[in-house]
């Protein structure tokens, strides 16, 4: 009933003001915001009777004119009461809206918002709150909110019951909102903190807290930069806190490893810096900074965090061998609205029970979702199963997986699940096959790394829009994700560019080449041919070049990467917080099946024949097909393109 009506003031909104205007200025959102909880504030037995006594709704529908500056008395008055709100309604947004505008909101809210007896139901005022966000604020660009599906994941896995919570990348406050929801339906009471450096989602969070009755007495949240400004602080020392819970975005470049070298609280000096490029481990280090001793933390990390080298494996080994790391459960694709990325649960201990130390669960729940046309997402029963396999903390094959420290440190401290299951499930063109890894590592005949028989090298870096718009120096053709279509080079696709490398030969494509795409949701490779002129292969892609092509052939390695075997190394080594990245160590680490040239070609000659029988079916299927629409009297109506 309250969605209902709150669905019809979105109308009503919308009828009196133009959508597009609506989505770019969201300060209007905000005020509406306001103005909402100032309503509930005056059936408030706390807040009501002096803020009637200023004006009363009814009065404000007939200040027309004047309505700003009693409502900034409204304001004032409320932000006194309660000093944790002070600056939250008198802030910019409320200064620059306009006197129309302001009066506008408040009639429509007066017409189509909640009445006086709503208000003072609690339920109502939340579910009307919520919507209002969902319908204005949630498809917006810049406005990325937790799933509720995750923030029930985060909750289920540490079971807030006591103490305190903490997410110091809060948002609208959902996630802590929800937390202290969770530990209310138990019976029992808990304290939430938070901090947001983004204003607007910082006065929403507020908002969200006060209509919820957490803030004052039961949580707050700061504005200000987690990273180079936390707020929480004790004795001039990070807080530290029982449980923290974080969506923090995901792959910063300006995140503020300039201040983090000097930290005067000293949350990174035990690990390595995390990159200056890539703010994942920042906030990860953060949250492990302020964990009480006995402390645990639900993180949700891009899957790059799991696989990347450098100074970010070594914080992995260091958080390993400290052992604070409980759990990691990979979790489905396209879980976020508008991004495909892949994201896993990252479970921190600081005192993990004794059958825990030194080892780490691995869950596969990437399968685990329902999805609507364009997102997946966590029902009911896809959290019971992760959360029942976690308390369980039992090997169940292809699911969950109890790893030692020693075995991670054997696959170099990468924490990707797909790893550590013996029997690992891939969808492949085939329809899902299952492929055992560890089978396939001690029975394989001949297996050698990729590295040890081809150079494996990064193209070259592509020109800045700068660059290519006022080139300086020599223009070559460069091969582009776009340019390979079907495994095939579309040689009159290639555009020049200006490119400036020391070594141009390194980066020229040389007939028998295999080119890999290093970065994408779908994987192309392509076999350089014979070609005149000099091409270069842009970084898009990663070159296998090999030793000897006398002793292999080209398309057998093309052939063993396009198989399932193939798709599971790349799926395994893939990283990157927004878009997935195959690195050419990763390419040198991929072991493969040496056989001898006549049984390559023999293998190569048997799929040629399988992928003729498909092309000579697809051909008489459509023959079949276009008879058929002659037959009905649809078919002079239908010409074919040349493909």
């Amino acid at each position: 009933m309250t969605r209902d009506k709150a669905l019809q003031f979105v109308n009503e909104l919308e009828n009196q003001f133009d959508k597009k205007a609506m989505e770019i200025e969201k300060g209007l959102a905000v005020e509406l915001l306001k103005l909402h909880t100032l309503f509930f504030a005056m059936e408030n037995e706390k807040y009501g009777e002096k803020l009637k006594k200023l004006a009363t709704r009814e009065e404000l529908r007939d200040l027309r004119g004047s309505v700003k500056e009693v409502i900034h008395s409204l304001y004032s008055m409320l932000e006194n009461i309660e000093p944790l709100l002070s600056n939250v309604f008198l802030n910019d947004t409320f200064k620059s809206i306009d006197e129309t505008t302001l009066y506008k909101l408040v009639v429509l809210l007066e017409r189509y918002g909640l009445t006086k007896a709503e208000y003072q139901n609690n339920q109502a005022v939340v579910g009307f709150f919520n919507t209002l966000i969902e319908q204005l604020f949630a498809s917006s660009k810049g406005y990325d909110f937790t799933p509720d599906g995750l923030i029930q994941l985060m909750i289920q896995s540490l079971k807030p019951m006591k103490g305190s919570v903490y997410d110091g990348t809060a948002g609208i406050a959902n996630i802590l909102v929800s937390a202290y929801k969770y530990a209310k339906e138990q019976g029992k009471d808990i304290t939430v903190y938070g901090q947001e450096m983004n204003e607007e989602l910082y006065v929403i969070a507020k908002l969200n807290l006060f209509i919820n009755n957490i803030l004052p007495e039961n949580g707050d949240i700061q504005l200000g930069d987690t990273i180079r400004d936390p707020k929480w602080l004790e004795n001039g020392r990070i807080m530290q806190f029982d449980y923290i819970m974080m969506n923090f975005p995901f792959g910063l470049r300006d995140w503020g490893y300039e201040f983090v070298v000097n930290d005067p609280y000293h949350r990174f000096e035990l690990y390595d810096w995390p990159p200056k490029s890539q703010g994942d481990y920042a906030f990860i280090l953060h949250a492990l900074a302020s964990l009480k001793k006995e402390g645990k933390a639900a993180l949700i990390v891009p899957f790059g965090t799991l696989v990347r080298g450098a100074a970010e494996e070594r914080i992995r080994l260091t958080m390993l061998k400290d052992d604070v790391i409980e759990s990691i459960i990979s979790l489905p694709t396209n879980l976020f609205s508008g991004t495909g990325i892949q994201v896993a649960l990252l479970i921190l201990n600081k005192n993990k029970p004794s059958h825990k130390k030194g080892r780490v669960q691995f869950i596969n729940a990437e399968g685990d979702y329902e999805r609507t046309r364009t997102q997946k997402y966590l029902k009911p029963e896809h959290i019971h199963k992760i959360i029942e396999t976690l308390e369980a903390y039992e090997n169940r094959e292809r699911y969950s997986r109890i790893v030692s420290i020693d075995e991670i440190k054997e696959n170099n401290w990468v924490l990707n699940p797909a790893l550590y299951f013996i029997n690992v499930e891939l969808d492949t063109e085939f329809g899902k096959v299952v492929f055992n890894k560890k089978k396939y590592e001690s029975e394989a005949k001949n297996l050698v790394r990729i590295g040890e028989i081809a150079e494996v090298i990064r193209g070259v870096n592509l020109p800045s829009r700068r660059q290519i718009e006022n080139p300086d120096g020599e223009l070559f053709p460069v091969i582009q994700i776009r340019d390979i279509e079907n495994g095939e080079i579309q040689f009159e696709k290639i555009e020049k560019l200006p490119i400036q490398t020391r070594d141009i030969q390194r980066v020229t494509a040389q007939p028998g080449d295999i080119l890999v795409s290093s970065r994408g949701t779908q994987q192309k490779i392509a076999i350089v041919p014979e070609y005149d002129g000099t091409i270069l292969v842009s970084n898009m892609f990663i070159i296998i070049r090999l030793h000897s092509d006398q002793e292999i052939n080209p398309s057998y390695i093309k052939r063993f990467l396009e198989s399932p075997v193939g798709q599971y190394f790349f799926e395994a080594h893939q990283s990157g917080s927004i878009a997935t990245v195959l690195t050419p160590n990763d390419i040198k680490s991929i072991e493969l099946p040496l056989l001898p040239i006549e049984q390559q070609n023999e293998m190569i000659r048997q799929l040629e024949d399988a992928d003729e029988l498909i092309r000579k079916a697809y051909e008489e299927r459509k023959k079949k097909y276009f008879d058929a629409y002659q037959k009905i009297g649809i078919g002079a109506f239908i010409r074919q393109i040349a493909e």
